[in-house]
């Protein structure tokens, strides 16, 4: 039985241990919990591709929420768990025999036609075409069930937005009660995708303080109901998430900077990426991810390696400070039969810092004032109970491997 806690940091959980009621002792008292790192980029569709597959991206061929499709014509497209270019632990588990419940998990959608119940998670958007076996989506629209809260809402009200998270994880609860009971599982997933979503807009955020802690509670609620239901069923539990969370200082605008430093123009007067002028040298695609527009060979490797070095030396003129850890060539951090699908650069924020990739963007760096949370690419956490569980230590593996030691339990070769 697997429950993830999307974005939820191993500091934030220790924390919340040494409250009087916290749930935590009582439930890592009977396993091992080390830090683990995400994927690069440290966001959930890439770190869930890695999970489910126990690959890198070079390997499983998804690099981030949106990709660049050049031909017929420039468009952006969205990667499905259909894209996924290595077998899942989904699909792994059906041939082996056994029996999958899995919950609003990321890259999922559209759900594989496997044995057992998967409800795809995000970046689905509905339910039409997201259930598995689809005579259950009726049943699941009826009981209030949805993929996720429309974050749009968090702009407009912030306390109808937390409502909504409440009552989008009843639903899912009550769904996942429902086929942890019904379905002789073999494989249990249930996604818990409220974390990330409050991690975002109310991260350090005093006035919704105690809704903030509220919803957490809720949360961790679940785990203990789900903890004791593995035991019952002498299930191992393995509880994670896929990245950490801080409070976000800075915002950086790629594709503002690269148009700044006078390496990416637009034909018009409407900036996106399909109006990318062809004289361009580079554009980004979030979260942090900088495109070569140079033809191969050594024209391009030079403008590579001349603008890594521009982006190591850039500064917050606010703080003063460099705003990215590192910038990465892409064969440095992916290898499998996939990184030329890569992006040449990949950028690595310092904790505080989001990047972000909006064309037309007027300014390098901004403050936030809503989206107040930021991914980390530390300070993920993993825990295990129950079978032979590998001595890792703190911040040796990443989320991919993960996946690699929840297959390993399953008897599954890795």
């Amino acid at each position: 039985m697997v429950i993830s806690l999307d974005g939820t940091p191993l500091s934030l959980l220790k924390k919340r241990s040494r409250l009087p009621e916290s749930i935590w002792p009582q439930i890592l008292s009977n396993g091992t919990i080390r830090e683990i790192r995400s994927s690069r980029p440290e966001m959930s569709s890439v770190a869930w591709a890695s999970y489910l597959t126990g690959k890198n991206p070079g390997e499983h061929g998804v690099f981030g929420f949106v990709e660049a499709q050049l031909s017929p014509r420039p468009r952006l497209i969205y990667p499905k768990g259909s894209d996924l270019l290595a077998p899942t632990i989904l699909r792994r588990v059906h041939e082996a025999g056994g029996t999958v419940v899995s919950i609003n998990v990321p890259m999922t959608e559209p759900p594989p036609p496997v044995r057992g119940v998967v409800i795809g998670g995000f970046l689905g958007v509905d339910l039409t075409g997201n259930v598995h076996p689809p005579e259950l989506e009726d049943q699941l629209r009826r009981d209030g069930y949805i993929v996720d809260v429309e974050p749009s809402l968090a702009y407009e009200n912030r306390d109808r937005f937390l409502d909504a998270l409440n009552s989008t994880l009843d639903a899912r609860l009550r769904a996942a009660r429902r086929f942890a009971t019904e379905v002789p599982w073999d494989y249990f997933h249930l996604h818990i995708m409220e974390t990330d979503r409050l991690y975002h807009f109310f991260w350090d955020e005093q006035k919704f303080e105690d809704r903030f802690n509220e919803l957490l509670s809720h949360c961790e609620q679940t785990v203990l109901e789900f903890a004791e239901l593995a035991e019952q069923r002498g299930a191992a539990l393995v509880l994670l998430s896929d990245h950490g969370f801080t409070r976000c200082k800075r915002i950086v605008f790629i594709n503002a900077l690269l148009e700044k430093i006078g390496l990416l123009h637009y034909a018009g007067s409407n900036p996106s990426f399909e109006t990318i002028h062809p004289d361009s040298t580079a554009y980004a695609l979030a979260p942090g991810r900088v495109f070569m527009r140079v033809k191969a060979g050594p024209d391009r490797e030079n403008a590579r390696d001349k603008l890594a070095e521009i982006l190591r030396d850039i500064r917050d003129p606010l703080t003063g400070e460099k705003p990215f850890v590192s910038v990465d060539l892409r064969e440095d951090l992916y290898h499998g039969p996939h990184v030329n699908r890569a992006a040449d650069l990949i950028l690595l924020p310092k904790a505080g810092y989001d990047i972000k990739a909006d064309f037309g963007a007027d300014k390098v760096f901004e403050t936030p004032s809503v989206l107040v949370g930021a991914h980390t690419y530390n300070d993920a956490f993993f825990f295990a109970t129950g079978g032979n569980v590998s001595s890792w230590q703190d911040g040796e593996m990443d989320i991919a491997e993960a996946g690699n030691e929840v297959m390993r339990l399953l008897g599954l070769a890795v």
